[in-house]
């Protein structure tokens, strides 16, 4: 049995620092309904004996409306949530169940392509060899996309049960800033923060982090699930979105650039990318380019660039 985890209280707006704030959802790991959708995660570990009675609130900042889980497990614990809790097993049995993207593989890897192929559009400089890094890089199944088309890949990735395979595969991973800056001190040309942004205690610091390592003519592309309309989860899906022991921050299109503002990123527009052999899709990915809905997946880049 793991022992409790420790938890930190964030008293202000983790995006704009104002302290007042309005309670959506609140309670404990151990109700009923809670723990019913806890269960459907596979953890490793045994949560309800390190989680135990602890609260969670889920608010909204009364300044600019961002909403947060207050009490959050702090980043030691955190370690043993994604090194012992989430390990790769546990990750393939939840997306085989609740993930359809990743199991239907042919336009999972689509999606990787065309991904890689809008970064190197949007590049701003002429290189053979662009450097990319993958903020949380689990698997390392953009980094191999990356490396096809000929950018020079590495990661950061807090699992190392995660990362394995990409280890293996003989890609640089790190750990953390400290490790990445020390063996690959040189600007990148497009960063990746994939599904982690709703993850971290601290984002504003995390893209000022990242913004301070991308090159003036790089890009940055960041996804998060999109929480628009969502206080009390009533189904396990909007349950996955507010998740209170991993998905601690909940982004709506607006706040996401707002808070990439606030970080020195500006929006700009996603280019069209064809991996594909119909021409309706060439078509509808035409279209696409034309009418771009704000979305909580969004490419930025310097604004000072």
């Amino acid at each position: 049995m793991l022992d409790g985890l420790e938890f930190q209280t964030r008293t202000q707006c983790p995006a704009c620092e104002e302290r007042d704030h309005i309670s959506l959802w609140r309670g404990q790991f151990d109700d009923a309904d809670v723990a019913r959708n806890i269960d459907l995660y596979h953890y490793s570990g045994d949560w309800r004996g390190a989680l135990g009675t602890a609260p969670f609130d889920l608010v909204k900042c009364k300044a600019c409306h961002f909403k947060y889980h207050q009490y959050i497990i702090d980043n030691q614990s955190l370690n043993t949530v994604y090194g012992e809790w989430a390990d790769a097993e546990q990750a393939r049995r939840f997306e085989a169940a609740h993930v359809p993207t990743k199991v239907d593989r042919w336009g999972y890897h689509t999606q990787l392509a065309k991904l890689v192929l809008r970064l190197r559009r949007l590049i701003g400089r002429d290189t053979d060899a662009p450097r990319i890094l993958d903020f949380g890089c689990g698997d390392g199944a953009l980094l191999r996309m990356a490396r096809g088309f000929g950018f020079d890949a590495c990661g950061i990735d807090v699992s190392a049960s995660r990362s394995g395979a990409a280890l293996n595969d003989g890609y640089r991973i790190y750990s953390d800033f400290e490790a990445l800056d020390a063996a690959d001190p040189e600007p990148f040309d497009a960063i990746v923060l994939s599904q982690v942004l709703e993850h971290v205690a601290d984002p504003l610091d995390l893209l000022k982090a990242l913004e301070a390592r991308l090159a003036p003519e790089g890009v940055l592309f960041v996804a998060v699930p999109d929480t628009s309309g969502v206080t009390v989860p009533r189904s396990f899906q909007e349950f996955t979105l507010v998740q209170p022991i991993e998905h601690i921050n909940a982004f709506t299109p607006d706040s996401l650039r707002d808070l990439a503002r606030r970080a020195g990123f500006t929006p700009v527009r996603r280019p069209s990318a064809f991996v594909t052999t119909r021409a309706r899709d060439v078509l509808r990915a035409a279209m696409n380019w034309f009418f771009q809905p704000k979305t909580t997946d969004v490419f930025l880049q310097r604004t000072d660039s």
